[in-house]
């Protein structure tokens, strides 16, 4: 079936409107909890202070994965946890209550990032590679022009790729490569369709960060340094939950159009 923009905005504005309540719990347990933490916790001045110096740059992201990797680890954790828990939450017909719901995100949890690696180290493998053949061949433009092709590539794969999280938690799909191979079925034949479709919504969430981003700013800079950490750490956080939800939301929305599921419209909210 051809995949229809209108009909996936409405779909996830309808999903929105009707679990915000639940929406925003989840939310703020899963993604703007564990952001402030991090935030707070693990600021990356140091990173910030040493963009542009390539250098300085690896020696800071050392640094920094040894000091707060374990909080990065938990905070990747908590948000993936909390991304299947709402999967469930917002597709599944049979509506799962909330502790039902994270307990689903637990269990697709290693799947999801058993999918995730498979992907990587198929790309990974792919890049040395073209290292190996740039090498042999000695030709520094074979490398950046396969180099650039393997990048367009993954974009491309990571698009058919968008459902596999929904399919693991609504269609309860377990096995990594039984949900990559579905995710890819799916979207086959509308892949143009929803790299443009996520890319807008993408688009304009940037902007309206961005907006906000410079207004919360100012009032940090108004208020002093600590200050500014906190404010900064909270738009950070309100932003991240914000985005993540809508993203999710459009991804359900897709997840249900292109696999023929029951209109959001017609389905009850939660429990």
């Amino acid at each position: 079936m051809t995949f229809d923009m209108g009909r996936a905005w409405n779909d996830a504005v309808k999903i929105l409107a009707a679990n915000k309540d639940v929406l925003a719990i989840v939310a703020g347990v899963f993604f703007f909890l564990p952001s402030l933490a991090l935030s707070i916790l693990a600021p990356g001045t140091e990173l910030e202070a040493a963009a542009g110096d390539p250098d300085r740059m690896q020696a800071a992201l050392i640094a920094y994965a040894s000091q707060f990797g374990w909080l990065f680890a938990m905070y990747v954790i908590a948000t993936t946890v909390g991304t299947l828990t709402l999967y469930a939450l917002l597709g599944r017909h049979h509506r799962p209550n909330v502790g039902e719901a994270i307990k689903i995100g637990f269990t697709a949890l290693l799947p999801f990032f058993a999918s995730s690696l498979i992907v990587g180290m198929s790309f990974v493998v792919l890049f040395l590679l073209v290292g190996l053949l740039a090498g042999a061949t000695g030709s520094s433009a074979v490398g950046i022009i396969l180099g650039i092709a393997l990048v367009g590539l993954f974009v491309f794969v990571s698009f058919r790729l968008i459902l596999v999280g929904p399919i693991m938690a609504i269609e309860g799909i377990y096995n990594p490569v039984a949900a990559i191979s579905r995710s890819w079925s799916l979207i086959k034949g509308n892949t143009r369709y929803i790299i443009a479709f996520v890319i807008l919504v993408v688009l304009a969430m940037i902007i309206v960060g961005a907006v906000l981003g410079m207004m919360f700013a100012l009032v940090g800079a108004l208020m002093g340094a600590t200050a500014a950490l906190w404010v900064n750490a909270i738009l950070s956080g309100l932003l991240s939950a914000v985005m993540s939800v809508i993203m999710l939301s459009i991804y359900c929305a897709i997840h249900q159009q292109l696999a023929g599921g029951t209109s959001q419209a017609d389905l009850e909210t939660f429990e």
